[in-house]
């Protein structure tokens, strides 16, 4: 699904789900973390004096799920636009060498 690096004149590229898993994943247990922080040590008193309802183990693991999908849509279109733009770089730099187009290879950029 996606290349592990150059082969045969082929562009090196980002895997969209590979880097939406990671950054998915990271946000779900930082904010499981802060949710049981809160829970189990209680309010600051910044988060005190902005009104905060208590929260619930369900109610952490809910916005924990939420901050995944966040974050793999995230880094999904990140990896997606890093390929889109590499790829034009290097095709404006040497249209032969270029594997990320077929059309490239028929045009002079």
């Amino acid at each position: 699904m996606c290349s592990n690096g150059e082969k045969e004149g082929k562009l090196k590229k980002l895997c969209p789900v590979s880097l939406g898993l990671a950054v998915g994943l990271v946000s779900f247990f930082a904010v499981l973390l802060w949710s049981l922080g809160v829970i189990f040590y209680g309010f600051s008193t910044a988060m005190i004096a902005m009104h905060l309802p208590i929260t619930t183990l369900g109610q952490g693991f809910v916005v924990a799920l939420l901050a995944l999908l966040k974050g793999f849509l995230f880094g999904f279109f990140v990896a997606l636009l890093y390929d889109v733009i590499s790829c034009c770089v290097r095709c404006r730099k040497s249209c032969e060498k270029c594997g990320c187009h077929d059309t490239c290879k028929d045009k002079k950029l």
